[in-house]
């Protein structure tokens, strides 16, 4: 059994707050709704709920309601424009990167196989 202090230890050094935002990135692109809309925001930057929504075949409501969880895990921040909500992806956030960069590598491996 271990001591008390190494339980501390231990306790603290498994507390990290970067945990929680790495646990609520992948929860935000766990669900296939979501990852492919953060994906399409890679590519075209400022692109508003009602188009996406015809894009994405959904209706402006369901979108919104996506976009509220990617915004949540911080990987993309909204733009209005009057009545008009306008989405991009963070990117010079490097968890941003991170997650682009390791899309297109996985993306050639899956490809390749």
């Amino acid at each position: 059994m271990l001591p008390k202090a190494q339980i501390s230890r231990l306790e603290k050094k498994i507390a990290v707050a970067s945990d929680e935002r790495i646990t609520a990135v992948f929860t935000a692109l766990s669900d296939l709704g979501r990852f492919k809309i953060f994906k399409f925001l890679l590519q075209h930057q400022g692109v508003c709920v009602t188009d996406m929504a015809r894009i994405f075949k959904v209706t402006s409501s369901a979108i919104s309601q996506r976009m509220r969880v990617l915004e949540m895990a911080g990987l993309i921040k909204r733009q209005r424009f009057g009545q008009l909500i306008c989405y991009q992806v963070k990117q010079d956030d490097p968890l941003v990167k991170c997650l682009e960069n390791c899309y297109k590598i996985l993306n050639k491996i899956v490809k390749n196989k």
